[in-house]
């Protein structure tokens, strides 16, 4: 939730992997903005793609993009392997939704999927 997480796992060291499927967006926020309210979108976008492997690297945690790799599959079993703090960053599309969700206003026995 905070960038400040990643200096207390650089500092502890735990083994520990930390798996950021990113679709460059706010994607829950994108997603009912899509699914709810006409996809009339509103600062779910970004302009910009964060190369968070940069910044998991700039606190000194090892830190590997499968979208960049040619063996993506031995990569993550290094990387799960690896003895420390590690981040994978695995792309996904823009417009990949997750479910199962709970609509805007409902509970979380109304679930949708």
């Amino acid at each position: 939730m905070n960038i400040q997480e990643l200096d207390t796992i650089a500092e502890q060291q735990p083994n520990l992997a930390i798996i950021l499927f990113n679709n460059r967006a706010l994607g829950l926020v994108r997603q009912q903005q899509e699914l709810f309210f006409g996809q009339k979108y509103i600062a779910s976008w970004f302009q910009v793609d964060t190369d968070f492997t940069a910044i998991a690297k700039g606190f000194g945690i090892n830190a590997i993009d499968l979208g960049t790799t040619k063996e993506p599959l031995k990569a993550l079993k290094e990387a799960l392997a690896f003895e420390g703090p590690v981040l994978v960053n695995v792309p996904l599309n823009k417009s990949q939704n997750v479910f199962p969700m709970v609509p805007p206003g409902a509970g979380n026995k109304t679930m949708i999927g």
